[in-house]
Formats: structure tokens, C-alpha cells, sequence
């Protein structure tokens, strides 16, 4: 049995297509060019399953692919595109019998959890009048290697402008999001694992200020030498066709632009 990772969104922050835009993709009728904000789910060889981040569009992300119950769920980093979903986490919390879900996190983003969502992570005694809220505990994300419900990671920091943001490996998959560059004792570390697949950050075709272009990522891909690579991320500046032909320019590794919705194993 393998891992197994699906694209719950592959879009940039806007999602695609864009409001108010006419471009060539935001206007495509090719359903790989509709993108909603960029998350993942996987679910492992033992049988444990983890969400990547909470997008806004996760409600819609949970209910188009089946997803009834996870186990825990990693945040990257704080910006409204990954965390503002969080609040569909609620009915993921009914199957845990009162129990919380653990919600993992960089220890610098606790406080900011805490101040943006006291009713979340800062609960009372007192009863939540209506609905409830969803029962999440905040854990930790210790950097290097972490084990969490039996399932092993190596995480390290990217760097997103100012910010820096969770990559992960897990097993022989690389998750590589919302950086404008990898650090070279990354690459190094990720050359050395033999990866079947490398998920990364690909926002547009010009160089970005916190995002890696295309060229930026198919340089990156070169250069850690992954089996697979998918791309993810993607603005609206990028048509999956075209984006998919200049993928397979590269030689030494097989190279395509996800779509939400999909699945790979590793």
C-alpha cells in the first residue's frame, strides 16, 4: 500500500478565475483551469489521514472529495489563503466525540491563532451558545524531524518575503509552498532523499517577490531530481495545456501542473 496525496485546491490566493477578470484562463472552459485556494489531504500507509492547510474555499474542497474524517492538520503559514477556512473544521470535530482535533502549527503563529480566533483556541467554561465552534487544540511544529499520530515528517522554513513558511517531507514526498527561494542546504537535504514526488510552489511566469516563478521552479526541480513533480499554486497567468508542454521540456524528472481534485501516490 502507498501514500496518497489529493489536490484539494491547486489556485493562488485569488483562486481561478479571478473576479472581474476576462484572461485567456480565467475565462477557459478547461475544468483543470478552475482553481481553488491551495490545499492537500493525504492519506498514509498507515492509515492516518492529515489536511494541509484551511483554505476559504474548504468547505466546498471537503464535500467534492468525499472527505468525511482526518486525523490532524498541519498549517503552513497564517495568510488568509491557507487559514479562513478554518471554521469548516467544525463538523470534522462531531467524530471525535468531544475530543479535540489537533491542529499543528509553527509555535511563532500561536498567539496570533489565539488573538484572531479566541473562540477557537482561547474556549471558556462557559457554553458556546448555537452551533458551537470547532474543537481544535493547537500543537506545536517542532522543526527537523516530528512524529505525529505515528506518522514521521522533517520540516524546515521557506522563505516567503518577509516571512518564513512550513515545508515538510513525508516519506518520499517534498512539499514546497509559498517561497520566493529554497535554501541550499534544502535542496541539498531533499537531492539525498531520492524523492517520487516534489509538490512546489509555481506562481506565474515573471520572478515574484514571494513566490517562485516558472522558471524559478523548473530550476529547483533540476536541481533536487525528484521521480514526479507537481506543480501547484498557480495564478491565473498560467494555462494548464501550455504550462503542461513546457513542463516536459525538463529531462530528469517527469513534470506536470496539478488540478484540483487529483490524486497521486508515493
Amino acid at each position: 500500500m502507498n501514500n496518497k496525496v489529493t489536490f484539494l485546491g491547486t489556485g493562488t490566493s485569488t483562486g481561478v478565475p479571478v473576479i472581474g477578470c476576462h484572461c485567456q484562463v480565467c475565462k477557459s472552459e478547461n475544468p483543470h483551469n478552475k482553481r481553488l485556494r491551495t490545499s492537500i489531504i493525504v492519506q498514509t500507509k498507515n492509515n492516518k489521514t492529515f489536511l494541509v492547510d484551511t483554505t476559504p474555499d474548504l468547505r466546498m474542497q471537503l464535500l467534492s472529495n468525499s472527505i468525511e474524517k482526518i486525523d490532524f492538520v498541519l498549517l503552513t503559514h497564517e495568510h488568509a489563503d491557507h487559514l479562513h477556512g478554518i471554521d469548516d473544521l467544525r463538523p470534522l470535530c462531531f467524530s471525535f466525540n468531544g475530543k479535540e482535533l489537533p491542529f499543528y502549527a509553527l509555535p511563532e503563529y500561536e498567539n496570533s491563532l489565539k488573538n484572531k480566533f479566541p473562540y477557537i483556541f482561547n474556549r471558556t467554561k462557559k457554553k458556546i451558545l448555537g452551533g458551537g465552534v470547532p474543537l481544535l487544540k493547537y500543537c506545536p511544529i517542532i522543526l527537523g524531524e516530528q512524529i505525529i499520530e505515528d506518522v514521521k515528517f522533517n520540516f524546515f522554513l521557506l522563505p516567503h518575503g518577509r516571512m518564513k513558511v512550513l515545508g515538510f517531507q513525508h516519506d518520499k514526498m517534498a512539499y514546497i509552498i509559498d517561497c520566493h527561494e529554497i535554501p541550499i542546504e534544502i535542496i541539498t537535504y531533499l537531492r539525498g532523499q531520492n524523492l517520487e514526488l516534489l509538490i512546489i510552489d509555481c506562481l506565474q511566469e515573471k520572478k515574484h517577490s514571494t513566490h517562485l516563478s516558472r522558471q524559478q521552479a523548473f530550476d529547483y526541480i533540476e536541481e533536487i531530481s525528484p521521480k514526479k513533480a507537481s506543480l501547484i499554486h498557480i495564478g491565473h497567468y498560467l494555462e494548464h495545456e501550455e504550462l503542461k508542454v513546457k513542463s516536459q521540456k525538463i529531462t530528469t524528472s517527469m513534470v506536470e501542473p496539478a488540478f484540483d481534485q487529483l490524486s497521486l501516490e508515493y
